[in-house]
């Protein structure tokens, strides 16, 4: 096992990082907002201060760009679940306070997951790959899923995954009116009720 420290980025490297992530939340915003064809390169490139071609340097097509901005929200999504999967026990406050956290992602993404949603990125090659990833992550607590036989965990992790997933996309993207407390003491109750948490 190799036992030298990590190398740190250079501060080349962290201000190439800083200025891609700075392209894709004026993406993100712009896209989400106005709409795929609405929204040029030029005005991508614009609202960041840099270039077509410094643009175009990070990013090949504006295909390119939708598609970095999907796996990114993937990505998140993963991490959200493995923050449930580092509970170190299972009650109404900790799953409610996770719930909590999740629905204050969504609502600070809305843009990224406008995007997500709009139907810009096929997901075929790795859709299987990532929700493999969501179950393992939520399911990393065994202690606590041990209540469970091996392909019921599987099977009701996907279960909750699939329907807050379409849940939170229908309320906080697609616009459904619901009280923002009032869902999530209604989420909690529906993971607390098949997490067969008191």
């Amino acid at each position: 096992m190799d036992s030298r420290p990590e190398r740190r980025p250079s501060l080349r490297e962290q201000q190439k990082r800083q200025t891609r992530a700075t392209m894709l939340d004026a993406a993100a915003e712009l896209i989400g907002q106005r709409g795929f064809r609405e929204t040029t390169i030029d005005d991508i490139a614009k609202a960041v201060g840099a270039s077509r071609a410094t643009l175009y340097s990070y990013f090949p097509s504006k295909d390119m760009i939708a598609r970095e901005i999907v796996i990114e929200m993937w990505d998140r999504a993963e991490s959200l679940y493995r923050d449930f999967g580092a509970l170190e026990e299972w009650s109404r406050a900790s799953i409610g306070g996770w719930v909590e956290h999740v629905v204050a992602t969504w609502e600070h993404s809305r843009d990224r997951l406008r995007v997500q949603s709009s139907g810009l990125v096929r997901y075929d090659e790795f859709y299987l790959d990532y929700h493999h990833r969501f179950v393992t992550a939520l399911t990393a607590n065994a202690d606590q899923w041990q209540r469970f036989d091996d392909a019921d965990v599987q099977t009701r992790a996907l279960l909750l995954i699939s329907g807050l997933e379409l849940f939170l996309n229908t309320w906080l993207v697609r616009g459904w009116p619901a009280d923002r407390a009032g869902a999530i003491d209604t989420i909690t109750d529906v993971w607390c009720a098949a997490l067969l948490v008191d």
